[in-house]
C-alpha cells in the first residue's frame, strides 16, 4: 500500500495518534529527525501548522484535525484497492478494521470471522466491540472500515449504505431463582418493581424503551452501565437484577445459569445490517463477510 498512500502522510497519521515523536519514530520504524523532516515537509507545503509543540507531546492543531479527518479516508480507500488488486493477483491479503455489537461479539461473529479468515488467510483483521453508537461514530471517523451491529433508528449521512443480515428479538434475562421467572408472561408494571443492568452509553436503548413503555420508561434507568457482559452477567445471577438483550444471547445467558423471559405483548425487534461507505460496499473483504453472515444463518444474500 506505501505507493497508494504517500509516505509522508503515513507518518503524520502515525505522530497524530501517538501525540509524541518517539512513539511514533518507533511505530513507523524510522528516525526522531526523519519523521521531523516529513512533517515539515507537510507543513510547508500546505503553509500550516499542524501541531503544537508542547513539553507533553505534540497537540494536534484545527488544522491538524482537519487533515487528519481526511488521512483517515485516504488510508482506508487505499487500503480497500490493494486488497482487492491482491485478490485479483494471489491470495487476498492486507488489513481490514471492524466494529461489532457487544451481543454479536459473543455469540455468531466469532465463528462469522473464523469463516472469513479460512478463505482470506492473509488478512489481518483488528475487531472493536461495542455499543452501535459508539461504534457509527468511530465507522465515521474512518477509524473503523464497516460495522455490524443493530442499525440506529436515526439516520446515516448519505455516503454511508446499510446491508441487511438479520433480526432479533429483545427478550429479559436474570437470574433463574429471580420472582420475574416465577411470572407467565411479564407485565410492565411487574418489570419496573426491579432494577436494570444495562450498556454503558446505550442511547439507542433508551429511545426504543420509550415508544415500548411511554412514561414508564424512566424506571428502566439502569442501577448499573457496563460494556462488558461478563460483569452483567456475574451481577443478574448474585442479585435481583434484570437485563433486556438480544434473543442471540440466550444461550449463553442459559449457560452462565441465567433464565430468559418474555415480555407481555414482546419487547422490540432490532435490525442487524453491516454499514460501510457506499464506496466500498461492493469491495472484495465487504462482500466476503456478507457472503460469510448469510452462509452461517441461511439467509440468502
Amino acid at each position: 500500500m506505501r505507493l497508494l498512500v504517500s509516505r509522508h502522510l503515513e507518518n503524520f497519521l502515525a505522530l497524530y495518534e501517538a501525540g509524541n515523536m518517539r512513539a511514533a519514530a518507533q511505530r513507523k520504524g524510522v528516525s526522531q529527525p526523519a519523521l521531523t523532516k516529513s512533517l515539515q515537509l507537510i507543513e510547508n507545503e500546505l503553509d500550516v501548522e499542524l501541531f503544537e509543540r508542547t513539553h507533553k507531546g505534540l497537540v494536534a492543531t484545527e488544522t491538524g484535525h482537519i487533515l487528519y479527518r481526511h488521512a483517515c479516508a485516504i488510508e482506508q480507500e487505499a487500503r480497500f484497492a490493494a486488497l482487492e488488486i491482491s485478490h485479483m493477483r494471489e491470495a487476498m491479503g492486507g488489513r481490514i478494521k471492524i466494529g461489532v455489537g457487544q451481543v454479536l461479539a459473543v455469540s455468531i461473529f466469532p465463528a462469522l470471522l473464523a469463516d472469513f479468515h479460512r478463505r482470506f488467510p492473509n488478512v489481518e483483521a483488528s475487531v472493536e466491540a461495542g455499543i452501535s453508537n459508539g461504534l457509527l461514530q468511530s465507522l465515521m471517523r474512518d477509524n473503523l472500515d464497516f460495522v455490524i451491529a443493530a442499525l440506529p433508528e436515526a439516520s446515516l449521512p448519505d455516503k454511508f449504505v446499510t446491508l441487511p443480515l438479520l433480526s432479533t428479538d429483545m427478550v429479559i434475562i436474570c437470574s433463574t431463582e429471580h420472582p420475574l421467572c416465577r411470572e407467565k408472561e411479564i407485565t410492565a408494571e411487574a418489570l419496573t418493581a426491579f432494577r436494570r443492568v444495562g450498556f454503558l452509553e446505550d442511547r439507542e436503548f433508551e429511545s426504543r424503551a420509550r415508544q415500548c413503555f411511554g412514561n414508564r420508561s424512566e424506571a428502566l434507568r439502569p442501577i448499573l452501565q457496563t460494556t462488558s457482559l461478563n460483569i452483567m452477567f456475574g451481577l443478574l445471577t448474585t442479585t435481583d437484577y434484570y437485563a433486556i438483550v438480544s434473543d442471540m444471547i440466550v444461550p449463553k445467558a442459559e449457560r452462565e445459569g441465567l433464565a430468559a423471559r418474555n415480555m407481555e405483548g414482546g419487547l422490540w425487534t432490532l435490525d442487524v445490517e453491516l454499514i460501510c461507505k457506499a464506496s466500498l460496499v461492493s469491495s472484495k473483504p465487504i462482500s466476503a463477510f456478507k457472503e460469510a453472515f448469510s452462509a452461517r444463518t441461511g439467509k440468502a444474500g
